[in-house]
């Protein structure tokens, strides 16, 4: 999933702070065997899009320890529709989650690039542990069988000193071995939600190989507060917001919000439902805060069906980790993001700092919920995390401390409604990169241009990569 060094973006706090230590020299690619488009199969499936050819690298676990072995990466190629002409360069879009592989998400790709896809080749790499690229496959959580705290543990467990190895850094790291095999000294580059968290890592390790790049619901690679406040203050808020601009929706929103959870806490009902359902109106607003309006309005009045319904718990199962692995986004989570705990820390003692950032967090942050209530609810409070291991030798953070931020051209795309990836988070991401656009999308929930090629995140994402394309 996841605002700048920047306080005034409201995400403050340790998650990044830079030295002025050199950044260490990301690896050249490994990959030096050059791949042509005729060495790529038709892809075995006709899912996800038509005229995809697939290929795989075998790339090291780790570049600096190759006794870990070697995992299978898989990527697709798509032609350019016009071949009369030459190649005018290739779009790489990678995927978010993390847990999703990129070359499921293709038809998406495809409407949103629309004919800039008739002189360019699209590229999509699926992620280790994701996709093609050999999901992660820890049963327990993958099922449903089991909490994502004793699922995280049994899923280290099985993957032993390879756990380490399931990072951002080494993803952007097999991205660019696959761009040097087939041959292109420079791309442009679009990541979703949690591929601009890893798109932005290609970019402080690869940044000479990018000729632009869009960042669409994004979080900053570095700079980002473990607690996310912004995301919690914008689900808030936009209760308030959707009410305000709606013609069906009548009265103080954000008051009708206050007094719901005062009658919780007075009915000893836990509101950790509530903000598991704040947290996720980012991907449908407005009408996803609305729901949530009329179930708080419906309970106030005495009837707590829509509520109960909203908010009752089922089996949730995942199904096959080639569309989604939970193993490779937890994963992931616990080795790259920012925690309210020192990684390197014992398990009783990560539980001690988690306590003593609770008690030290400004009462009012989260108004109407504590710090305790946001910290403790199962959605983005990353506690399933306390169990994993501590980083590896080989660990290297998404984008290091030292390094300088590239030049090439950013566009960063951010949706007002958005409480997955905050509008304060696009602008942190933004301000991270010196030659950047930033595009607020009024009433956009999360990577809203995805879904429709006409709609305005599409448009502009098409104008800027023609805009700022070299071939």
């Amino acid at each position: 999933m996841l605002g700048s060094a920047l306080l005034a973006a409201g995400c403050g706090g340790d998650g990044g702070a830079e030295t002025a230590d050199a950044a260490p020299e990301p690896p050249a690619p490994i990959a030096p065997d050059s791949i042509s488009l005729a060495d790529l199969e038709p892809c075995e499936d006709a899912e996800p899009a038509k005229g995809l050819r697939c290929g795989t690298l075998k790339l090291p676990f780790e570049r600096a320890d190759r006794s870990l072995g070697e995992i299978p990466i898989a990527f697709a190629v798509r032609p350019r529709t016009d071949r009369r002409s030459p190649t005018q360069g290739a779009i790489v879009a990678v995927e978010g989650g993390p847990g999703y592989g990129s070359i499921g998400s293709a038809r998406g790709y495809i409407n949103t690039f629309g004919d800039l896809l008739d002189h360019r080749e699209l590229i999509l790499v699926d992620a280790r542990g994701t996709g093609r690229s050999e999901p992660i496959d820890c049963p327990d959580m993958q099922s449903g069988r089991a909490t994502d705290d004793v699922g995280m543990a049994a899923c280290a467990d099985v993957l032993g000193e390879r756990f380490g190895s399931y990072r951002t850094a080494a993803a952007a790291d097999d991205i660019n071995d696959v761009r040097a095999a087939l041959g292109y000294d420079r791309i442009q580059m679009y990541g979703d939600s949690y591929g601009t968290y890893l798109a932005q890592s290609y970019a402080f390790r690869h940044g000479d190989t990018l000729e632009a790049l869009v960042l669409d619901s994004a979080y900053p690679v570095r700079g980002e507060s473990p607690w996310y406040p912004s995301i919690w203050k914008t689900g808030i808020r936009g209760l308030s917001i959707a009410c305000e601009r709606s013609p069906s929706c009548h009265g103080d929103a954000g008051r009708r919000l206050e007094r719901f959870v005062a009658e919780l806490r007075e009915r000893r009902f836990g509101v950790g439902p509530l903000l598991d359902a704040i947290s996720e109106a980012g991907f449908s607003p407005p009408e996803s805060y609305l729901r949530i309006d009329r179930a708080i309005s419906d309970f106030l009045a005495g009837d707590e069906a829509r509520y109960e319904a909203m908010t009752r718990p089922g089996h949730v199962a995942f199904g096959e980790p080639e569309g989604y692995s939970v193993g490779q986004e937890l994963t992931i989570s616990c080795n790259d993001y920012p925690m309210r705990w020192d990684k390197d820390a014992s398990w009783e003692e990560r539980r001690r700092q988690l306590s003593e950032s609770i008690a030290e967090y400004p009462k009012r942050a989260f108004a109407p919920f504590t710090p305790a209530e946001v910290a403790l609810t199962p959605d983005y409070s990353y506690t399933e995390c306390l169990g994993a291991p501590p980083p590896s030798e080989h660990y290297e953070p998404p984008a290091a401390p030292g390094a300088e931020a590239p030049e090439m051209p950013v566009l960063v795309i951010g949706g007002e409604l958005d409480d997955v990836t905050s509008p304060a988070e696009a602008r942190a991401t933004a301000a991270l990169f010196p030659n950047s656009e930033l595009f607020l999308w009024r009433n956009a929930g999360h990577v809203y241009s995805l879904y429709d090629p006409g709609s305005k995140g599409a448009v502009r994402i098409r104008e800027f990569l023609r805009r700022n394309q070299s071939g």
